[in-house]
């Protein structure tokens, strides 16, 4: 039976969501659209969520 190594996957699952982000971002910073810059936003939320920022990390971060 293979161990499951919790951390890591948690790692990978935030590395994907903030990959995600910067691809949307990218393209909102190259379209200049609001629905792709709102869409950056919603990723970028989700890779703090899926990372596991607590709050105060995630008001440090957003400044």
């Amino acid at each position: 039976m293979p161990v499951i190594d919790f951390q890591a996957e948690r790692d990978a699952r935030s590395e994907a969501a903030f990959q995600i982000y910067v691809d949307l971002h990218q393209r909102a910073i190259a379209s200049g659209r609001l629905p792709d810059m709102a869409a950056a936003v919603r990723a970028f939320e989700a890779w703090m969520r899926v990372a596991g920022l607590t709050e105060s990390q995630r008001r440090e971060i957003l400044g």
